[in-house]
């Protein structure tokens, strides 16, 4: 109520009544009225709160539909407004505000709203939206990831941050780039998958080359709409990264230092001698005894004639040995005393670093003034590996820059440049945690002098020692340089703008192997191998756009953009090998006497686009938009270019005047259905001139005394892009002034020309061809929620957000073949116990690729149960045949084996079925165990990946954590199988051996432990001892489902008062935990699914990640 105006009608009615005007009272009253309903007209200015103009921002008299929106210049001007009116002033992104108006113009200042519709999102080439009125599925990292983690790639930060993207880290070698994929793929064999990354408009290879600590922003571009503008590079989306710079006012300096330990997470505990050798001699007996080899004493490790190892028979000759350190024990197999020496865990300290540091610094300069901006830093990163000899090392600088030349002309430029070494192991990390790992521990890996022993080769022995002969250097240089600028044409309307970028890879590695000498060997290996390999490549990438911002009769707002661009990529491949240098001290190739090889590769592709891009929205209400880019690419030849549209619209209902009216309009405050459809291409799969006839060199290198060539590739020049066309249905939701806000979307993705091989006939000299005959489908639905629990006047706040994706994926359609549903691979398993009307089995076919299948499907044989005795064999496999590994049942010991002619008690090769074998399923129910037997254990990949984070805040102090998790993928644990099968005949075993059965253990779920099981039983791998996915006892396949506790932070913010004395403005120190911990049921080193190229979905031994403690630090000068 105006208590003034009021008392001007009480003192104007009593004057006119004291005139002695009898109606006056009802002309007074007349008069009053028509003095309240006097009006004027509101005029002012809205700004954010940086001080730029608001445009399109809602005025409005509260109560009434009386309103007007900002013009260019954020001015308005809003009649019939009366002195005392409440004007609400809105927009989206920014926290409303009520100003009661008394006649004078007024100065508005809108300060960004905390929740979630007013977080702004890149869009790509220069374009950003607020997310109220985005209509595509862009989803944005949480910086608090990048904040107090010490990590070598920023890829790791989004594990779990980012709905629809899984990010695996399959190794925890420092430096490793993670698997990133987006929705499932969308490819079977076209190529990568891989997110299109863009830092700052340019195509990176990598985010390794990026320092965390330079990134402002991470956004992920997932629907096809979105992805469009980047056309035919965007299939697997599009990761658009904004790295930091300069801003107008006092120039800051910041420092971050980070100091961690890194604890080693070993995998597996390992048998310490004695039962090292009371399992092995036990079971080589097993072996001996239906195989009938007899060679037990000649097995190295637990064997006594071994002159490496220390175990022998106790006697009166060695019976002094007890007395330095040896140890005695009954042999199980003959029951005499055995003497030992116990060596397990000495070849764990030459391998691994019980804790090893991390230490990551930088520094950044910023600043500017109204004309010019400027922002350079420095970065260090250097984290030594959990095994000897490995790590990571890496420095980055940057600097970027803007100028206004002229009051309508900013010129920008930048560069960034990174060095990194990332040592390796002379073999492969499968030889290291399976075979160096496992080497015998009866085995002294230190010579008499404490030198280290070279043991049997270069993986089989003391990692001490060949560590320093077998040297491996590398280093990677990546560098960008950046030249554009900004002219606005019609100030605040119309922006011409351009971009000139270079990027610049360049890989170097050096290996040379000197002299050495196995223990098993009388002379040295003096081949000296001196390699030198080199990989290159260059970037050239010019753009320019035109971009139009405008408002239309006060409500129409569009934002309209069309460019065009060039992109041309030079690589350049070298290596070189020789051997047989006089010398350790010349690791050169010119010491090398003989050249053993010289390889170079060089090639190039160029790609030419226009594209374009419409956002309208009508008062933010109703939103439409709508992009385009047509692809060119030298790759294809009769179908070289592509065009890739992408449409979508929302509906922002709660800024309808009816809702805004209604009674839950303060409950419900954020409803906004989104439909998109949009197309991608992708070519990956095809090599850069495939197209054109590719041919390689004959073996032989020569004919007739000249270079040989062939033709290796048929040709088809119609080859097409493969088509992802994509159609998403998204709703975001938000309550209580969106405090609680969910992000909802389903999503439907075909991709049409799949690039898949066509299998050719023999005759014609080919094995196959790349085709475009191919149909994937991907389904899926993704939601995000974000919640502020608590956020009270005394400093109390409570955050949390979560995420969770769910996919599905189905072939549609393959190249024709020969076997049902078109099936390529594959196996043809029975159907059941179903026979045709001629009695004859009825098959079908499993895993490989089939139409109406699915991605990633496992096969294997499944098992049943363990049998316990000979009851348990007879009652279930009594006349039983397994043909796999060619066992019998005990029922048919005497009868005739049609494969021999003889008994199958005296067929050579055949063995009895027996207590501690595997009961399989008989799918079919015939009495036979063969490959129509296998069946589906499981997939590859997870259906449902996600994470969740909170934040609890008090005053200064924040406490931080980070969940991620998957679920439903299968992982052949090919590490634990090869260990509890003997594989290698004498390596060291897991402990879980002594869970395997035995008559003591007959209930175990393990069979029984045997020299060499590929040899033999076949109990756990089926049909090869090797890496394959598929073939082995279901019982090695592990689900991996998990959930990973990945970040805690605790953080204070160093209150200011204590700080201006001393020139900082602001500090925090900080103490983060990572990765501390798996929940799960996998056994092995980690449960994350394995999906890089090395043997997909197979554990074969692993880096495992390590725990990591951290302190830092960021101030603020």
């Amino acid at each position: 109520m105006n208590m003034n105006s009021d008392l001007k009608q009480l003192v104007m009615a009593v004057s006119l009544g004291c005139m002695g005007a009898s109606p006056a009272f009802a002309g007074t009253n007349s008069l009053a009225v028509s003095a309240t309903q006097q009006t004027s007209t509101c005029t002012g200015v809205v700004v954010d709160d940086l001080g730029e103009t608001v445009i399109g921002a809602s005025v409005i008299i509260k109560g009434t539909s009386n309103g007007t929106v900002t013009d260019l210049d954020g001015k308005f001007s809003l009649s019939g407004v009366k002195n005392g009116d409440i004007i609400v002033i809105s927009y989206i992104g920014y926290d409303s505000q009520e100003i009661k108006y008394d006649g004078q113009p007024l100065q508005v200042k809108l300060n960004e709203s905390k929740q979630t519709l007013a977080e702004v999102v890149v869009t790509g080439y220069g374009g950003q939206q607020k997310r109220g009125t985005l209509t595509t599925a862009i989803a944005k990292m949480d910086n608090r990831v990048l904040e107090t983690a010490a990590v070598s790639n920023a890829g790791s930060a989004l594990q779990g941050s980012v709905t629809g993207l899984r990010v695996t880290q399959t190794t925890g070698q420092p430096g490793s780039e993670p698997t990133i994929t987006l929705r499932g793929g969308a490819s079977i064999n076209g190529g990568s998958d891989g997110a299109l990354i863009v830092v700052d408009g340019i195509i990176r290879e990598s985010l390794g080359d990026i320092n965390p600590a330079d990134i402002e922003s991470i956004q992920v571009l997932k629907d096809a709409a979105s992805t469009a503008i980047y056309g035919a590079r965007a299939n697997g989306g599009v990761i658009l990264v904004q790295t930091k710079g300069g801003k107008s006012g006092k120039a800051t300096v910041n420092y971050k230092g980070k100091l961690g330990m890194n604890f080693a997470r070993l995998g597996y505990d390992m048998l310490d001698a004695h039962d090292y050798i009371y399992y092995n001699r036990l079971g080589y007996q097993r072996y001996a005894n239906v195989s009938g080899a007899n060679k037990l004493e000649s097995q190295t490790g637990y064997g006594t004639n071994s002159n490496l190892c220390d175990v022998k028979f106790l006697d009166d000759t060695n019976k002094n040995l007890l007395s330095k350190g040896w140890l005695q024990m009954k042999d199980p197999v003959t029951g005499k005393d055995l003497i030992y020496k116990d060596y397990n865990g000495e070849l764990d300290d030459a391998s691994f670093r019980d804790v090893s540091l991390t230490q990551d610094h930088y520094v950044s300069v910023a600043g500017g003034s109204d004309r010019g901006t400027f922002f350079t830093s420095l970065g260090y990163y250097d984290e030594d590996g959990m095994v000897r000899g490995t790590g990571y090392q890496r420095f980055n600088g940057s600097v970027n820059a803007s100028y206004k030349v002229l009051p309508i002309l900013n010129v920008k430029a930048g560069a960034t440049y990174s060095w990194a070494k990332k040592p390796e192991l002379w073999i492969g990390e499968y030889e290291f945690f399976y075979r160096t790992r496992s080497q015998r521990p009866t085995w002294n890996p230190y010579l008499e002098d404490g030198s280290p022993a070279p043991g049997w080769s270069t993986s089989d022995g003391n990692p001490d020692y060949y560590r320093p002969r077998l040297t491996r250097e590398n280093c990677t240089r990546k560098s960008t340089y950046n030249l554009g600028w900004d002219l606005d044409i019609i100030p605040k309307k119309l922006t011409w703008s351009a971009n000139a970028s270079l990027y610049h890879y360049d890989y170097q590695n050096e290996k040379f192997d000197k002299s050495f000498q196995p223990q098993t060997s009388n002379v040295p290996n003096n081949v000296r191998t001196a390699v030198a390999e080199i990989s290159r490549f260059s970037n050239v990438q010019i753009n320019t756009t035109l971009n139009y911002k405008d408002t239309f009769a006060e409500n129409h707002n569009v934002d309209a953009m069309i460019g065009g661009e060039y992109f041309d990529h030079n690589t350049f491949d070298f290596s070189a090998e020789t051997q047989n240098s006089p010398t350790d001290d010349i690791p050169t190739l010119n010491a090398g006497a003989t050249r053993s090889k010289t390889y170079s590769y060089k090639s190039r592709y160029r790609i030419e686009s226009l594209f374009g891009r419409i956002n309208y929205d009508y008062q933010q209400k109703y939103l439409l938009s709508f992009t385009a880019r047509y692809d060119g690419i030298s790759k294809l030849k009769d179908n070289r270019w592509g065009f890739f549209p992408g449409v979508s619209a929302g509906w922002n209902v709660t800024q309808e005047e009816w809702w805004k009216n209604s009674k839950i309009s303060n409950i419900i405050t954020n409803i906004k259905p989104r439909i998109s459809y949009g197309v991608n291409g992708n070519v990956n799969g095809i090599d850069d001139f495939a197209i054109y006839g590719v041919y390689k060199q004959i073996g032989a290198k020569t004919y007739n005394g000249q270079t040989a060539y062939y033709n290796s590739t048929l040709l088809n020049t119609g080859l097409r892009w493969e088509q992802s066309r994509s159609l998403e249905i998204g709703l975001d939701l938000g309550f209580l002034n969106n405090r609680l806000a969910f992000i909802l979307d389903y999503y439907n993705r075909t991709t049409d020309d799949l690039l898949t091989n066509l299998n050719l006939p023999a005759y014609t000299g080919f094995m196959s061809m790349k085709t475009n005959l191919g149909k994937l489908r991907n389904t899926g639905f993704e939601m995000e929620i974000r919640a502020n629990i608590l956020n009270n006047p005394k400093g109390f706040k409570w955050d949390i957000s979560a995420n969770l994706t769910s996919v599905a994926n189905k072939i549609l359609q393959l190249p024709n073949s020969d076997k049902p549903n078109n099936q390529l691979d594959g196996y043809e398993v029975a159907d059941g116990t179903k026979k045709d009307a001629n009695g004859k089995q009825i098959t079908k076919w499993i895993g490989g690729y089939a139409e109406g299948g699915k991605l990633g499907d496992i096969v294997g044989y499944k098992q049943q149960h363990i049998f316990k005795n000979w009851e348990d064999v007879k009652a279930h496999a009594n006349m039983r045949i397994d043909e796999v590994a060619k066992l019998y049942g005990p029922g048919l010991a005497n009868e005739i084996n049609p494969a021999t002619g003889k008994t199958y008690a005296t067929s050579a090769g055949w063995k009895p079925i027996e207590p501690g074998d595997v009961c399989w399923e008989d799918v079919n129910q015939d009495g036979t165990i063969n490959s129509l037997d296998k069946s589906v254990l499981g997939n590859i990949f997870p259906n449902v990946t996600g994470g969740f984070s909170t934040t609890l805040a008090y005053k200064n102090v924040s406490l931080y954590a980070r969940f991620d998790y998957a679920l439903g993928h299968t992982i052949y644990n090919h590490l634990k199988a090869r260990s509890m099968g003997q594989y290698q005949g004498q390596f060291n075993n897991i402990t879980l051996v002594k869970d395997m059965w035995s008559e003591d253990n007959p209930n175990s779920d393990y069979p029984a432990y045997s020299y060499s099981d590929q040899l033999n039983k076949k109990n756990l791998s089926r049909e090869s001892d090797g890496a394959d996915i598929d073939g082995h006892s279901s019982r090695m396949y592990e689900k991996g489902d998990y959930l990973a506790l990945r970040e805690i932070t605790l953080n204070w913010n160093i209150p200011t008062k204590w700080l201006t004395h001393i020139g900082i403005s602001k500090a925090s120190a900080y103490i983060t935990g990572q990765n501390l911990f798996y929940i799960t049921g996998y056994d092995g080193a980690s449960p994350e699914p394995k999906l890089d190229s090395y043997y997909k979905g197979v554990d074969v031994g692993r880096y495992p990640t390590p725990l990591t403690l951290l302190f830092g630090l960021n101030v603020t000068f």
